[in-house]
């Protein structure tokens, strides 16, 4: 007797299941049914502007929301309630004055129309003018700065100076704020033993200068070639200008070495005709007894030049 109980119950249990799946099968045909059929809505758009320029600042204001009115599939029209969605406006394409820009249905009716798929057709856009209020500001070029803490491996050091791309950006905002600056830093580059090319993108350090203002770049690109190095000595002669007439002078040595830092692949391109020593003879005391000979030419593909010799000595002869 139990065991017909519990067959009656299961295929009791069968039947509800049956009816149930069927239930939902023709719940799930009538919704399907409907979302085929067209029907026609407002729909709320933001607006996403694009293009603006850069010195003139958009003024925002909540109202600035297109109401439009479409046909389309109820499949269609579901996307558009799962979240609002946005109309890009183009400022490039808008008319203005000295205080607004104008969007206008009758002139934009076509770009509107281009962002939905073609079996969407609008009815009506609601406002068929908005104003977008804009202010003027100011825009100023700065230079870029490398903060930078760059060490290198033995025997190796960076050709010329780093590179920075782009090595100025530029400042957007009231005067008032961009007068106040007048270059900007790059957050500190740390780097040891290099002994590499250098070619990284650093961040620049705009907490300091952000508000109220927005700047064209936030990061630059540093690149620097990076070679062995070595040594050199080069002796020099020195050359004493302005001696006034009538005046002799005897001076020792005739020569001063030159020691110089320089990458390996322009060593042999260093000579002594890269450099020039000079005395001036008009820089010397009535109660000096040597001279001071300076470097005032040196190729630009050397570093750490310095002199050997710190002092010459003299005779004066009438």
């Amino acid at each position: 007797m139990r065991f017909k109980t519990k067959i009656t119950l299961f295929f009791s249990s069968k039947k509800v299941n049956v009816f149930v799946l069927f239930l939902v099968l023709a719940l799930l045909f009538s919704v399907l049914t409907k979302l085929s059929k067209d029907y026609t809505q407002t729909v709320v758009f933001n607006i996403e502007k694009v293009n603006i320029p850069v010195d003139k600042l958009i003024v925002n204001d909540s109202s600035h929301l297109l109401n439009i009115t479409l046909t389309t599939y109820g499949f269609k029209l579901i996307k558009y309630y799962l979240a609002r969605p946005s109309i890009v406006v183009d400022f490039q394409k808008l008319e203005k004055n000295k205080t607004h820009y104008f969007w206008t249905e009758k002139k934009e009716f076509s770009t509107i129309v281009s962002q939905f798929e073609p079996n969407v057709k609008i009815v009506s856009i609601n406002p068929d003018t908005i104003a977008f209020r804009y202010d003027v500001n100011n825009v100023k070029k700065i230079p870029v700065i490398l903060d930078a803490d760059i060490t290198f491996s033995v025997g190796f050091d960076v050709i010329n100076d780093y590179v920075i791309k782009p090595d100025s950006i530029k400042v957007i905002g009231p005067k008032v704020l961009t007068d106040s600056i007048s270059e900007i830093f790059t957050k500190r580059l740390k780097m040891e033993d290099v002994n590499a090319d250098v070619l990284i993108s650093v961040e620049l350090n705009l907490t300091n200068s952000s508000e109220g203002l927005k700047f064209t770049h936030s990061q630059v690109q540093i690149s620097a070639v990076v070679e062995r190095f070595t040594e050199g000595t080069i002796n020099v002669p020195i050359n004493i200008i302005n001696i006034p007439e009538g005046i002799k002078l005897k001076y020792y040595p005739k020569e001063v070495s030159v020691v110089y830092y320089t990458s390996l692949s322009n060593f042999k391109t260093i000579s002594t005709s890269s450099f020039i020593v000079e005395v001036d003879y008009n820089s010397l005391n009535a109660q000096d007894t040597y001279l001071i000979p300076k470097i005032v030419q040196q190729p630009d593909k050397v570093k750490n030049v310095r002199l050997n010799e710190k002092r010459i000595e003299f005779i004066l002869l009438q």
